[in-house]
């Protein structure tokens, strides 16, 4: 079997998906793990590893298609903008908010406080989180359709 575009391109989006299967299996454990402090980091690490790497595989499955090849990089990112928009607002907030939670947990160990601002933090995460999976899956499966692999269509003028 040949190794072309789309037979790369499913190995791709399955990686992309496991990646976005463990990001969401992570933020719905740390609660559970929230008393280890150092399990607790080690969930946030790999999270956040997860979401980099759910996103430079988004942007490798972007500047693979033959859009891209025959320069029309300005169309692709004008059909897929609000998934790269919500991919790196999602990366920002579950780092400002995993930072700003160690912080709090490492300043006073005993306790562990939701102030208000952090409360609306998690909560804006976590909605800019729901939108960033159903995008992000929506891409995906956008991504893997046969004409973004194919040759583009050419006008004949006379």
């Amino acid at each position: 079997m040949a190794w072309d575009g789309t037979n790369r391109y499913q190995w791709l989006s399955g990686i992309s998906l496991a990646l976005l299967s463990a990001d969401l299996i992570l933020s719905a454990l740390f609660q559970v793990f929230s008393h280890n402090h150092l399990l607790t980091l080690l969930i946030y690490i790999i999270q956040d590893v997860c979401l980099v790497f759910s996103l430079i595989l988004l942007c490798l499955a972007l500047f693979s298609t033959t859009y891209t090849q025959a320069g029309l990089v300005d169309e692709l990112v004008r059909r897929f903008l609000w998934c790269i928009c919500t991919a790196v607002a999602y990366l920002g907030l579950s780092l400002s908010f995993h930072s700003w939670s160690l912080k709090q947990v490492w300043q006073k160990s005993d306790v562990y406080i939701w102030s208000h601002g952090m409360v609306s933090l998690f909560t804006l995460q976590r909605t800019v989180g729901c939108l960033h999976y159903y995008l992000y899956k929506k891409t995906i499966l956008q991504l893997s359709d046969k004409t973004f692999y194919s040759a583009l269509p050419v006008a004949v003028f006379k």
